[in-house]
Order: C-alpha cells, then structure tokens, then sequence
C-alpha cells in the first residue's frame, strides 16, 4: 500500500512541475513576440535615420535628415528592386507634405509584404535649381516612412 501511495506521490509532483514548466513555457513565449516586436520598432526607428543619410537618396553628405528629390525619383523608377537585398525594412516611401498643393508620395521600396507597421520622421526634400544666374537648393518638407513587418500572431 505504502509502495502505491509513493507511486501517486511521485505521478502527482511530475505533473505538477510539468503543468509549471508548460506555463513558463507560455509565458516565455508571450515575452519572446512582446520583445521581438519592440526589436522590429527599435530598428525601424534606426532606420530611418540610417536610410536618411544613405548616399544613393541623402542630398550632400554635410547634411542629416535630407533628401535629394532627383535621387528619390531616380530610386523609385523601379531601380530600387535592385537592392531588395539591400534594404533593411520592408517598405520605404517619400511624402511630400508642403507646400499642401504640392502633397505627393513617392514609393521608392516596397517588398510587397503584408502585415507592416510604418515609422515615419521629418526630412527636408530638395532639389537644386538654377536661376538668376545662379544654383540654389529649393527645399520642401516631406517625411520619410520605413515600414517593418510585423510578427505573426500564432492562432
């Protein structure tokens, strides 16, 4: 009788501790989507200034946070798909936001992927001009937005 007790005695401890290690298990998990998320936030947000100042879209290599509008152009004339490998998000769009009349968005990289969340921060977008005998930078603000895929949710 004494050797069945220890049997159930011991039966219940190991589906005590298995039933803890399954929730640990859970709880681990929620904690690994929850940081893996803030990781997609933290790079996007790095991205934006990393993309900024890229030489291929950034307007001279004194200034942060501008872009060249000819590069822009340029990039989003279908050449961008050339560097899918290349860019660390999964959308990178333009938008120019003033002048109001003048409001466009220019899709420079877009991989086509579902489920993202955009990013986006304030640039200054400009283009050199001639006139009056000189060149000049005609700059408008626009805003540059990164998108990051975000992580699926296990049904």
């Amino acid at each position: 009788m004494k050797i069945q007790q220890m049997a159930f005695m011991i039966i219940a401890v190991f589906i005590f501790f298995a039933l803890v290690a399954m929730f640990f298990l859970s709880w681990q998990t929620k904690s690994l989507k929850s940081d893996f998320g803030a990781a997609q936030k933290e790079q996007a947000i790095s991205s934006l200034s990393v993309i900024s100042d890229m030489p291929e879209l950034n307007c001279d290599s004194k200034t942060s946070l501008c872009l060249d509008e000819d590069k822009i152009r340029v990039m989003a004339s279908n050449y961008s798909q050339r560097y899918s490998e290349f860019w660390p998000v999964a959308s990178v769009k333009v938008y120019k936001v003033y002048p109001k009349e003048q409001f466009e968005q220019i899709v420079v990289f877009d991989s086509g992927q579902s489920n993202v969340e955009e990013y986006s921060t304030f640039v200054s977008i400009c283009k050199k001009l001639k006139g009056a005998g000189y060149v000049y930078d005609n700059c408008d603000i626009g805003k540059l937005s990164v998108g990051v895929k975000l992580p699926e949710v296990a049904k």
